[in-house]
């Protein structure tokens, strides 16, 4: 009889360990993770130190598959691919989405921001607190953003020297937002689309006499070499931030604590990425000064120009009237948020 009752409990007891166990194993996970850079340059370093950050702030329960540069998902897929599985996590730049990310878009609308980055990635924090449309419209494509950061400010490599704004007159210049094009063609040029792969060979062939966009993209991509006169604007800063989000689903699948490790590696992960941040831009105009580039500071005036250029305004309307007939509901308002947020960001 003691028998029988030990073996009708084994069962039950042993289907209990096992569970037990798997519960165990299954605290474990494994992310995958789409980008359309490589990991060796400056966009690569900061979404590495945040991948690392956030296993060691998990404790090693989140592991990631990372695939560096477009080889699961091209830079134009991946809102898409993550919001249907395809990537569990992945980069967002929200200029290759401008119906789906229009709001998010407005950054561009602000060109002179701050220029150390404590205070860019403050701004980028109060943007999100402040417009919570920003969140939204990341929720609506099914996902949430768990890390964002920034990148250098704005340079322009031309294949003639260019000493001011004024020297950019009737010149091909190439950028990729349909803002900076704006503001390139109300500084005189005549501003060219072209896809990012087509630029170098583009300088080199003199179908543009040069392109305008960050530093380290102009260094990264040896456009430098193509167009070797630099024009650079620190305080012309590339006010959109560059985002890792994390589909939704997947998020909620994971447990309290593993939840939260996002944010911890978000804060640590900004820690690191400052110093990278601030040496990156020394270590790339040293390296263009020791290759015989000519380097050009744009001077403050030169930037009052750029920054108060009548199509800044123009362009703010453009997509207040955009956003509204997209149904943002006071497109006006938001741009004000912005506004207020940049001005603060440059005083702090």
């Amino acid at each position: 009889m003691n028998f029988i009752s030990t073996a009708r409990f084994a069962v039950p007891l042993l289907a209990f360990g096992l569970t037990t166990a798997t519960a165990a194993m299954a605290q474990d996970v494994t992310l995958s993770f789409a980008t359309n850079t490589p990991p060796n340059n400056m966009r690569g370093e900061a979404e590495s130190i945040f991948l690392e950050e956030l296993t060691k702030a998990s404790n090693g329960e989140i592991g990631i598959v990372p695939y560096w540069g477009s080889s699961l998902l091209e830079g134009s897929e991946i809102l898409g691919g993550v919001r249907d599985g395809v990537a569990d996590m992945g980069f967002i730049n929200a200029n290759y989405y401008p119906n789906q990310l229009l709001i998010n878009s407005a950054y561009n609308l602000f060109p002179q921001g701050p220029s150390n980055y404590e205070s860019i990635a403050w701004a980028f924090d109060q943007m999100f607190e402040r417009v919570p449309e920003l969140n939204e419209e990341y929720a609506n494509q099914g996902q949430r953003i768990v890390y964002a950061y920034g990148v250098t400010p704005f340079a322009g490599a031309f294949k003639s020297p260019v000493n001011s704004v004024e020297d950019m007159k009737n010149l091909r210049v190439r950028a990729a937002s349909r803002w900076y094009l704006n503001l390139l063609q109300g500084a005189g040029a005549t501003p060219v689309s072209m896809p990012w792969g087509d630029v170098y060979q583009g300088l080199q062939t003199g179908a543009i006499d040069g392109v305008f966009t960050n530093i380290d993209g102009i260094h990264r991509s040896s456009l430098d070499e193509a167009a070797q006169n630099i024009f650079f604007m620190p305080d012309l800063w590339l006010g959109l931030p560059f985002i890792i989000t994390i589909n939704e689903d997947k998020f909620q699948a994971l447990s309290p604590e593993q939840q939260a490790a996002f944010a911890t590696a978000a804060k640590a992960a900004r820690e690191r990425f400052s110093s990278v941040w601030d040496t990156e831009i020394e270590d790339i105009l040293a390296a263009q000064k020791e290759a015989g580039y000519s380097i050009v500071m744009a001077s403050d005036a030169d930037v009052e120009t750029m920054a108060n250029l009548p199509e800044v305004q123009t362009n703010r309307e453009t997509w207040a009237k955009e956003a509204k007939a997209a149904g943002v509901a006071d497109p006006e308002a938001i741009l004000e948020q912005f506004q207020t947020v940049v001005g603060e960001a440059i005083n702090r």
